[in-house]
């Protein structure tokens, strides 16, 4: 089949049509159509610049098809009859971006059933068919796989429309102009998507090549070089040596690089260089560590001034003020962990220092009963003080909590000082007592992860057996949840209605087989280990070996350095692929998160090679 691509510029994109000619949009008014079994326009990415078809265009094409011709068209502007009438497809609006929309499948395609939902990056427009048939419709689709209903506001995204003897396939959305391909996911729904398309107009499109594959069986040694190699290629740090410390992802949905720099990324990756170094025995990763947290102090992120309502406390991120303003427990409570631990590891009395200063504000700061809320602001404990603060309501969230109470007993092995171990204690005790009220963000899974950390270890000052029957109810839960590859499927979802704001879930239901690697498996690596050497329960080392092939199995391969050697949050069990419910506006499924995955991953990873419990 001959086939001729007209585009503005040069075309290189990803429309897998083996022998395809390629030629210039304005060369439309002069080459024969009828030289040619197929014609495809491919509309503009800019949405300042779109392009247009002249009446004798538009009659050429009409001719061509009416006399047999294959017309596939994208992205053109279709204000005007004589494009409309030739495309079956009339705008109602300028072209705009994709922000949270998901096209649906109108009738069954082939192998794809009717109501699949996929994704796509780029542009799209609005505006609606006649004497056509819709096999896509795009809309607002809340649901991961499929959707039963058609939304009330949904438009059409291809159709296919008879003109005499021939076809007119119009897309209105960025298929083969997307820049970024990998952004049409699933990969694998996609496939059968323009296995049907040409089986239904006879478009000879081949799929291309995923840009974003699995590695497969590597071991741990490998996985960890390649996911170094990560973060010294993608941009992440913006100096190799860690001095100008570390971004913090690549964003899920502009797949650019984020360059918040935070205090928790800083110490999560801070963590797993300085195992690196160790067990890898090449100082430049310790220096690296110690680098990054430099950074931090070098930048002021640590409040410092004795007189502040926040003394001891971090800002959540490059805060442009002089103090902290948003106070989460959960990233002060990292970076005092990491601070902590370091400083039993290393020696350095500066991780001792600050670190012991941010543990006494965050217990200055807790709740009588060990408890605390998951956030503090400023201004709030300039006008409440610190003892108005211990009456804020607590979070009941494991998530926050949790790792509370980790920092503690790394406070209490710097000190000895018992008060650190009792507030871990404590909170730990009334925190496990109120199970029933317990507060989730993304799914139980992922909470009932981020209880583990401390567990293990306060099991041996525990003296009612309490803690222990919790660690093995919670471990007992997770494992019910164990997919046969290994990972966690999420479940459990706290707030399915969450769909479309920040701090939500990569699935809607249960059983819809994603996992999430930025609040559940990568967090299992670490605590499942913690589990395994306190306990000595061989179950425990189970999930950990099992979890840890899962993770090295689905780590990114691909030859673009963005992706290659790291790791995304949601996964597609079922599918094998990177895919999952896009309803996090903030951290999407296909987030790349410096610390909070890449470095947690990496460092459980490492645990296990060192045998060795970072409470030891």
């Amino acid at each position: 089949m001959k086939v001729v691509i007209f585009s503005e510029k040069p075309f290189s994109g990803h429309m897998n049509i083996e022998g395809a000619s390629r030629k210039e949009w304005a060369e439309l008014e002069s080459v024969v159509l009828e030289d040619y079994d197929a014609v495809c326009l491919i509309g503009s990415q800019s949405l300042d610049h779109p392009l247009s078809l002249s009446m004798e265009v538009c009659s050429k094409l009409w001719a061509y098809a009416e006399k047999g011709g294959l017309v596939y068209a994208e992205m053109i502007e279709a204000f005007d009859f004589p494009t409309s009438r030739l495309l079956g497809w009339k705008q109602d609006f300028p072209a705009t971006r994709r922000t949270m929309e998901k096209l649906r499948a109108a009738g069954n395609l082939g192998r794809l059933e009717e109501g699949a939902l996929l994704e796509w990056g780029g542009a799209m427009q609005q505006g609606f068919s006649f004497e056509s048939e819709e096999l896509l419709t795009f809309g607002p689709y809340g649901d991961t796989h499929r959707s039963e209903q058609v939304a009330e506001t949904a438009r059409p995204a291809i159709n296919v429309r008879k003109l005499g003897q021939g076809t007119v396939v119009y897309a209105a959305f960025s298929l083969f102009s997307s820049p970024s391909p990998e952004q049409l996911r699933p990969y694998s729904s996609w496939a059968m998507l323009l296995e049907a398309l040409a089986e239904r107009t006879g478009l000879p499109c081949a799929m291309w090549e995923p840009a974003i594959k699995l590695a497969g069986d590597n071991g741990s040694e490998q996985a960890l070089a390649c996911n170094m190699r990560w973060f010294e290629q993608s941009g992440m740090l913006p100096n190799h040596d860690g001095s100008e410390g570390v971004y913090e992802n690549i964003h899920s949905v502009t797949a650019q690089l984020s360059k918040d720099r935070r205090p928790d990324c800083h110490a999560h990756a801070a963590l797993m260089f300085h195992l690196y170094g160790r067990w890898s025995g090449d100082a430049s990763y310790e220096e690296r560590s110690y680098r990054l947290m430099d950074y931090l102090f070098r930048e002021g992120y640590q409040d410092m001034d004795p007189d502040s309502e926040s003394y001891g406390f971090f800002k959540w991120y490059q805060f442009p003020g002089a103090y902290p303003h948003q106070i989460f427990t959960d990233d002060n409570a990292w970076a005092c962990f990491v601070l902590l631990y370091l400083a039993r590891s290393t020696g350095r009395e500066e991780y001792r220092r600050r670190g012991i200063l941010l543990a006494q504000a965050l217990l200055d700061t807790q709740r009588r009963d060990g408890l605390r809320p998951n956030v503090l602001i400023r201004s709030e404990m300039k006008t409440l003080g610190r003892e108005g603060v211990l009456e804020l309501e607590p979070s009941l969230n494991p998530h926050f909590e949790s790792i509370t109470h980790a920092a503690y007993i790394q406070a209490y092995l710097v000190t000895k000082d018992e008060m650190y171990l009792d507030a871990a204690l404590t909170g730990t005790r009334t925190l496990l007592a109120k199970e029933a009220e317990y507060k989730f963000m993304y799914s139980r899974t992922s909470g009932l992860t981020r209880l583990l950390l401390p567990l293990g270890y306060l099991i041996q000052h525990d003296g009612t057996g309490e803690i222990e029957a919790a660690l093995n109810r919670t471990m007992a839960y997770l494992m019910k949840h164990r997919h046969a590859s290994g990972g966690i499927e999420e479940a459990d979802n706290p707030d399915p209605q969450r769909f479309g704001k920040e701090d939500a879930g990569v699935y809607i239901a249960n059983g819809e087989g994603i996992a999430d690697q930025l609040y559940t498996n990568n967090f299992l690596l670490m605590n499942s280990w913690e589990a395994w050497k306190a306990t000595g329960n061989p179950a425990y080392k189970e999930l950990y070996d099992d979890v840890s092939a899962f993770m090295r199995s689905i780590q990114i391969s691909s030859e673009d350095c963005r992706y290659n050697g790291g790791w995304m949050r949601a996964f597609d069990l079922n599918k094998r692929e990177y895919f999952g419910n896009n309803g996090d506006t903030g951290w999407g499924p296909y987030c790349m998160e410096s610390g909070w995955t890449n470095a947690i991953a990496s460092a459980g990873l490492l645990m296990g090679l060192l045998d060795e419990s970072l409470f030891a």
